[in-house]
């Protein structure tokens, strides 16, 4: 069928030619061109050059040109974490900003996504400075990801930071003097 189809394309182009093209100008200076000369005397034939024709190729069942795969393409040559640094302390009770630098620019159709000890934090958002507060103390695991438009995970980042808190105790009141017997 295929074959029978392509036959007819090719040969369609061989036939108009064989026929004849005649060109009309009107009073008004518009051209007309047809494929009889009608009774207007003032028809001129028209040469057309060659048709140029290359022969179809065979065509295999897999594309020649694999489609772009955002999932397996990496096109980001750089994606950090640069604030707070690798296994740094925060001393702010708990309270900070996560900062992310990568080259190139965060495409139009991805987002940012940053995580706290395997927890997400808010939405997914195209701005790389993420604000945290009131983060318990300890030792914990920041994770700042790329996602597609999907949600699909494409590189992701992390670093560890410590937080000390500020603990006050009031102090304790000394033991009253007991009384002397």
């Amino acid at each position: 069928m295929k074959t029978i189809i392509l036959t007819l394309l090719l040969t369609l182009p061989v036939l108009s030619q064989a026929t004849e093209i005649y060109k009309t100008v009107d009073k008004n200076g518009n051209v007309t061109f047809t494929d009889s000369p009608g009774a207007n005397k003032k028809a001129e034939p028209v040469t057309l050059t060659p048709i140029t024709v290359i022969p179809a190729t065979q065509s295999s069942s897999q594309p020649s040109i694999n489609p772009v795969d955002n999932h397996k393409e990496d096109i980001y040559s750089s994606f950090t974490i640069t604030e707070p640094a690798n296994d740094s302390t925060i001393r702010d009770n708990g309270n900070f900003s996560v900062k992310v630098k990568l080259r190139p620019s965060l495409a139009i159709d991805h987002t940012l996504s940053l995580s706290l000890d395997g927890t997400q934090q808010g939405k997914p958002q195209r701005n790389p400075t993420f604000k945290l507060e009131n983060v318990d103390r300890g030792t914990h695991k920041l994770s700042v990801a790329i996602l597609d438009r999907n949600g699909k995970t494409l590189k992701t980042t992390n670093s560890t930071v410590h937080v000390q808190r500020t603990v006050f105790r009031p102090p304790t009141p000394a033991p009253a003097p007991t009384p002397a017997p």
